[in-house]
């Protein structure tokens, strides 16, 4: 795509307009890059990494170094090492808070001059207002905090950058996990058989969940805006929590959290319920990472659990035969726990899987507080019992 000065002095305009707006920001910095002025677009990038730095945008602070890195800056190992020095804690890390409001930034009239010189006047002017906003206190990044310097200063070394159109498939369904994905700017869309299952904005992370869980990716993931990333690859990442059990612990975490609300958008055991209700449900689950061909549940014998598939895929098999594949969201074991007789039919992981389990006493506890729940698995029941008749009512017309 060929820009030109008229580009950039309109984007020069709206920054003026509208200083506080990094897309702002990031549009003249691309814009003086595309147009050959290197020196500026670098200072350009370098004030709002610092910018996003003292304020809490991590994510962003740290793809301006990498990016000023990549074309080869001084600018950029110097911005993370800053970087580096403020959030690489070792410490706290799921207490967030938002940093302070800033005070009004400057007017400026508009800037005599050519284009680029143009640019070049609202940077050094705005830039000191943007990296002065300082936060009072440092807030915990979601993955530095939980790394020793060394530790932060190596993940952040392997870090690319890279920006999706608006539209663009990030992360497709059922592919590999080769990478954790940081949002510096913009926003997705998480999205599974078309339903879309949440946004994810500007500081977050995505992709753990197939880390973690060891599984094929559960979701896929859509760039909502123009966005701009930062991808980890998937070894990097499990070397780093290797070394540093904190940050194997946020993972988790968060893989944990958005394991839970994916499954409360797609299982129908738990859209009966009420946000409360479902909460108080969901605390009572725990998980379990099942290996591949691994049979959790046993044909003719008591199950004395409600399973629940998260990610990965799970078989029904009997007589050695599949009668069917459960994904997301399916329950399993619902029959022999609400009727009491044996399972049956196995419950195989076709691959890993990461699966909810709720015991059996503490589905009938919850059940007689919730009735609405017991409800809800009455109807699996008779529409698995349904699908089983059916099913060997036509295997039974291929005996001849």
């Amino acid at each position: 795509m060929t820009v030109t000065a008229d580009d950039l002095a309109r984007a020069t305009k709206r920054l003026r307009q509208h200083p506080a707006d990094y897309s702002a920001w990031l549009e003249v910095a691309a814009l003086l890059g595309a147009l050959g002025s290197i020196e500026d677009a670098e200072h350009a990038f370098a004030t709002i990494g610092e910018g996003a730095r003292v304020s809490g945008k991590v994510a962003l602070a740290v793809a301006c170094g990498r990016h000023l890195a990549e074309l080869g800056s001084v600018h950029g190992p110097e911005l993370v090492e800053q970087i580096v020095d403020t959030y690489a804690t070792g410490g706290p890390h799921f207490a967030f808070e938002a940093p302070p409001a800033p005070d009004e930034p400057p007017a400026l009239a508009e800037p005599a001059g050519d284009p680029i010189t143009q640019a070049r006047i609202v940077i050094e002017a705005l830039g000191a207002w943007l990296t002065a906003r300082q936060a009072k206190q440092a807030t915990p990044a979601p993955l530095l905090s939980a790394l020793s310097k060394p530790g932060a200063r190596a993940l952040v070394g392997v870090m690319t950058t890279r920006a999706f159109a608006t539209g663009a498939t990030i992360i497709e369904a059922g592919t590999p996990a080769t990478a954790l994905y940081w949002i510096a700017h913009g926003s997705v869309s998480v999205r599974r058989d078309g339903a879309e299952l949440g946004e994810l904005h500007s500081g977050a992370f995505f992709g753990e969940i197939a880390l973690v869980g060891g599984t094929t990716r559960t979701a896929s993931v859509v760039a909502r805006e123009e966005s701009w990333l930062l991808e980890i690859p998937a070894r990097a990442v499990e070397n780093a929590a290797g070394k540093h059990p904190k940050l194997a612990e946020v993972l988790a975490f968060h893989a944990r959290a958005r394991l839970l609300a994916n499954l409360t958008r797609t299982s129908e055991l738990f859209r009966a319920l009420g946000d409360e209700d479902r909460e108080l449900l969901l605390a009572k689950f725990t998980s379990e990472l099942v290996p591949a061909d691994t049979t959790f549940i046993h044909e003719g014998k008591t199950n004395e659990y409600l399973w629940v598939v998260v990610s990965g895929k799970c078989a029904v098999k009997s007589k050695g035969g599949i009668v069917a594949e459960l994904g997301p969201g399916a329950a399993v074991g619902e029959i022999s726990l609400v009727s009491g007789v044996p399972a049956v039919a196995d419950v195989v992981a076709i691959e890993p899987a990461v699966l909810l389990r709720l015991a059996k006493q503490d589905f009938e506890a919850t059940a007689k507080r919730h009735p609405q729940l017991l409800a809800e698995v009455e109807k699996l029941v008779v529409k698995r019992e349904t699908a089983n008749r059916a099913l060997f009512q036509d295997a039974s017309d291929l005996i001849v």
